[in-house]
């Protein structure tokens, strides 16, 4: 008796554990676009979203996120898919991070964003280098560098031809990164 009895809490634990109490899809449909993106932390989370053209791309599966801080450069970026588009956002910043510093990420030389979509249904793809970024700016609000954690702010406006102009708001990243 006393078996079946931890078998069944066991059981029922591993089942609570794993449950999903995230978001369904009829409650994140009552979430305004910028309710839909990820808290601002500064724990090493491993998030990382922002609004496209008011639109919201958060990355949800961490193999989408990626951060590099070695030889004096951070590099950055997430991404995401959805049945109608893939996308991405990437930044490179050269060294020193100071924490609540302003990036210009409109400095094409030493700090800059990018941005790459590809419609599904189109096949269009539109290519957002980083020379075509004309406004925009980075801020840290943590760098840890003992736990390899960096967590902050970003936004951009940036234009390509023969695509539409893209504005990135409400930025937020709190990732890990590889030293």
């Amino acid at each position: 008796m006393k078996t079946y009895l931890l078998s069944a809490l066991l059981f029922s634990l591993l089942c609570f554990i794993s449950c999903d109490f995230g978001l369904t899809g009829d409650e994140d449909e009552d979430l305004t676009e910028l309710e839909k993106l990820p808290p601002l932390t500064t724990t090493g989370e491993n998030t990382f979203g922002c609004l496209v053209n008011g639109q919201v791309l958060v990355v949800r599966n961490t193999l989408d996120i990626g951060a590099i801080y070695q030889g004096g450069f951070l590099q950055m970026g997430g991404g995401s898919e959805n049945d109608e588009i893939d996308q991405g956002v990437f930044f490179k910043l050269d060294d020193p991070l100071i924490l609540r510093n302003i990036y210009d990420l409109s400095d094409s030389v030493s700090h800059y964003s990018e941005y790459n979509n590809r419609d599904k249904k189109s096949g269009a793809i539109c290519r957002y280098s980083y020379d075509n970024t004309y406004e925009g700016s980075i801020v840290f609000s943590n760098i840890d560098r003992a736990n390899f954690i960096v967590s902050g702010t970003f936004k951009f406006s940036t234009v390509t031809e023969g695509c539409d102009t893209v504005n990135i708001t409400e930025g937020r990243f709190d990732v890990q990164y590889t030293p």
